[in-house]
């Protein structure tokens, strides 16, 4: 049997989607300042970031 090949899932699902956006200089650097400060991947922030914001807007 041959090995599995690609990057291995970490967590529950797959990481197969891109998301692209343009920002300011200002807002990538802060976004980066936060990677650093809490030792996290910027991908991990972000989807922190939509679980925060999405809970406060489907909470009734």
């Amino acid at each position: 049997m041959s090995p599995r090949t690609g990057r291995p899932i970490v967590g529950n699902e797959p990481k197969n989607k891109q998301i692209a956006l343009r920002a300011t200089e200002t807002t990538v650097r802060k976004f980066q300042e936060c990677a650093d400060i809490t030792g996290e991947t910027k991908t991990d922030l972000l989807e922190k970031m939509v679980d925060e914001l999405h809970g406060k807007l489907t909470k009734k």
